[in-house]
């Protein structure tokens, strides 16, 4: 009798997951700003241009209210691009050939 009969076959299924600690809001945070940094930038130029516009609004001063107004769905377009951007990036790959490179790493 060998030391593998007792114990369950584990031919067919995945291996298990690796447990790991949560990831706390600051590390996702820094996480994602440095792998997507305009997105954030995005946020904050937005943000910028609607405050202002509330602020030129409430002073009564209609067409630099109008500007602003206008400059913020600008920027709100552009960071959508660049949202739409990265994630295209992510999902995208080179690989024409699957394979071709991997023997090359594995002989190092």
């Amino acid at each position: 009798m060998s030391s593998n009969e007792g114990s369950p076959s584990n031919s067919g299924l995945p291996p298990m997951p690796q447990l790991r600690r949560p990831e706390t809001f600051e590390e996702k945070l820094y996480r994602k700003f440095s792998t997507q940094p305009l997105v954030p930038i995005g946020c904050a130029t937005t943000a910028y241009f609607l405050i202002t516009g509330i602020k030129s609004f409430y002073n009564r001063d209609a067409a630099r209210s109008q500007t602003m107004m206008r400059a913020r769905v600008g920027a709100q377009f552009a960071t959508l691009c660049i949202f739409v951007g990265y994630a295209g990036m992510e999902s995208f790959n080179l690989k024409f050939a699957p394979g071709y490179g991997d023997d090359k790493d594995n002989k190092e």
